[in-house]
């Protein structure tokens, strides 16, 4: 059994926790989005939209616990959880916020990726 595959519990438990997070964006959008962007989200419509996506990360990150403890579902939330991360990254990356908080995010959706990758490599 291969490294990944023998931690791949943890390893989901300590990213959908990580991922789980972005709940404070669903709580408190201004201030969050002013936080991880360097800039002020303003009006309902933004307010909405980062709310949306806040309860959507949120869950996302809750489907990798869950992955964490239940193999069966392993596979496909790993996929939802790369498509995920590879536009969030690829969009901040292509975007040039490199001195805001979102560009570590960015690299750390990265690494989470690879990891996951590499699990789903593994597994066949």
């Amino acid at each position: 059994m291969s490294w990944i595959a023998r931690n791949i519990g943890w390893i989901l438990v300590v990213c959908g926790v990580a991922t789980s997070s972005m709940l404070a964006m669903a709580i408190a959008p201004r201030f969050t989005v002013g936080y991880v962007f360097g800039e002020q989200a303003s009006g309902a419509i933004s307010e909405v939209m980062a709310r949306t996506w806040g309860a959507m990360i949120f869950a996302s990150g809750l489907a990798l616990i869950y992955a964490a403890f239940d193999p069966s579902v392993r596979v496909p939330v790993l996929v939802l959880a790369i498509i995920g991360k590879g536009t969030f990254s690829t969009s901040v990356l292509m975007s040039g916020l490199r001195r805001e908080r979102a560009f570590t995010m960015a690299l750390a959706d990265l690494v989470m990726i690879a990891l996951f990758v590499w699990y789903l490599a593994a597994a066949r």
